[in-house]
């Protein structure tokens, strides 16, 4: 399979759904661009009736402001049981039905990883507005095309990074770490992520996707190559074609809210970044390392990221132990840290004493108010009014991608070596290391050569969406993918 053209312009687009759409009663002129009034209701098209659209679908069908006019899904009984819900919104396998419909001022995008960039893309070039879920996209370079198409066709577009609609949380927080220095000057980040993950299984024969599925559409931009893993939905996120391992799943989150709260935007992407890891404790058919740690040097405040994956033998529901929520982060400061959890935060001083506490908005009610939010801009025409715009999460991306793309670019695991990278302050990265060790020794399961790997600093190139130095042309080989003709993602230029 060849690497399609990327330069693949609004009417190659049309020309290409025209045949899909012409017999659809969706259709309506390509040219259309829909446009809601201040006080009508925003009609809505929801691409995708997965587990993360049903917390979605929840909250949208509450709101008053909003009407779910379209419902989409290549998987016929998923989209029958979203219908339920829905009995009169329109509903199709084919995105582009609802892309193209004049009942549809804005799209919902609930897809898999790998049809973010392209379904975000196509709705904005057909005048539609777009909430996408994170994360924003397979490689920096598809992101960069969903930011230019936002600029270009003048189009709102938020990421589903609900943890930053948060509108009292946040101000509170700043001014506790950065105006007051309650806990010092900030030294050191430890983010978490340790919740155990199952084996996907490996399998003999290639799956044969569900006979509910229509599989050229659930592939789209993907390469149709066989799959040996037990199921089609949900497993996706282990591949790196269709997904971004638990750094693009729960690591979009934890990493965007260090950088709003922490970093407070200033640093948009990484200037180096290491990572250590792999898929360790059973022998499947996913990528995507289960135990991993990640340093990345922002030039400031240094950040690890450390992940464990792996259930306990004894206790399915435990993944290990770490300093601070085992989903969430640690501030270290010299005067005491600061511990953040989903819907929460408490500080500490120096001694270990608690001085403050701070509540926030959890994780499943965030969705309601920053669906609103994307409501208000859309509605008000105002981008400005985003807590996630996609330019932010643009940046957001460079920490996962960049970490997936510093993994796959590993040898062999070596622990001395990756002690010698440490010059964070407090050992962070270090006492990652140490933490993954302990809990897969016990597990039986060795740190070595034989079942990690260990990169070398990836030098970031953010202007380029590319890598800098000796790993460049590797690093260039893995993010150049390749796209089926009909669904490659355009190249966007202002």
């Amino acid at each position: 399979m060849s690497i399609i053209n990327k330069r693949f312009n609004r009417r190659r687009f049309i020309q290409a759904s025209s045949a899909a759409l012409i017999a659809s009663p969706f259709f309506s002129s390509p040219e259309i661009v829909v446009k809601a009034g201040a006080n009508d209701a925003l009609r809505i098209g929801v691409v995708g009736c997965g587990g993360r659209s049903g917390v979605l679908l929840k909250f949208l069908s509450e709101n008053p402001n909003v009407r779910v006019t379209a419902l989409c899904d290549p998987d016929s009984q998923r989209l029958a049981n979203a219908k339920k819900s829905f009995p009169n919104a329109a509903d199709t396998q084919d995105l582009r039905k609802v892309i193209e419909s004049p009942d549809v001022d804005a799209i919902v995008v609930a897809t898999c990883n790998h049809w973010h960039a392209l379904a975000a893309v196509w709705a904005m070039q057909a005048g539609k507005d777009v909430y996408l879920e994170k994360p924003l996209s397979i490689t920096f370079w598809e992101g960069r095309q969903i930011v230019n198409a936002a600029k270009k066709y003048g189009k709102i577009c938020q990421i589903g990074s609900q943890m930053r609609t948060d509108p009292e949380f946040h101000p509170e927080v700043k001014k506790f770490l950065h105006e007051d220095c309650e806990i010092g000057p900030l030294q050191s980040v430890r983010v978490n992520r340790f919740f155990p993950r199952f084996s996907i299984g490996k399998t003999e024969q290639p799956l044969v996707p569900p006979p509910t599925v229509d599989y050229n559409l659930w592939l789209g931009p993907a390469p149709d190559v066989p799959l040996y893993r037990s199921n089609l939905h949900y497993d996706w996120h282990w591949m790196w074609r269709t997904g971004n391992g638990e750094t693009g799943n729960w690591g979009a989150h934890l990493l965007d809210d260090c950088r709003n709260d922490v970093l407070r935007d200033a640093v948009k992407a990484p200037r180096r970044i290491l990572s250590g890891g792999g898929r360790v404790g059973y022998n499947d058919a996913g990528e995507s390392p289960n135990s991993m740690f990640v340093y990345f040097d922002t030039g400031s405040i240094p950040v690890v990221f450390c992940i464990s994956n792996v259930a306990d033998a004894n206790n399915k529901k435990y993944a290990g132990s770490c300093p601070g929520p085992t989903s969430g982060y640690v501030v270290y400061g010299e005067g005491g840290r600061y511990e953040k959890h989903w819907g929460g935060a408490v500080a500490f001083d120096s001694n270990g004493k608690k001085i403050r506490e701070f509540v926030g908005t959890g994780e499943y009610e965030g969705a309601g108010p920053h669906l609103q939010n994307f409501v208000d801009a859309v509605k008000s025409r105002d981008a400005g009014l985003l807590n996630a715009p996609v330019e932010i999460a643009f940046d957001t991306s460079f920490w996962y991608n960049g970490a997936n793309l510093a993994y796959r670019l590993a040898e062999p695991y070596s622990k001395e070596a990756a002690l010698k990278m440490d010059d964070t302050p407090r050992g962070v990265l270090t006492g990652a290391i140490s933490d993954l060790e302990r809990h897969l020794r016990n597990q039986n399961i060795e740190m070595n050569a034989d079942t990690f790997k260990l990169s070398q600093f990836l030098e970031i190139d953010y202007e380029n969406d590319s890598v800098k130095g000796e790993y460049e042309a590797e690093a260039k080989s893995l993010l150049d993918i390749e796209y089926r003709e009909e669904f490659a993602v355009p190249q966007i230029d202002l």
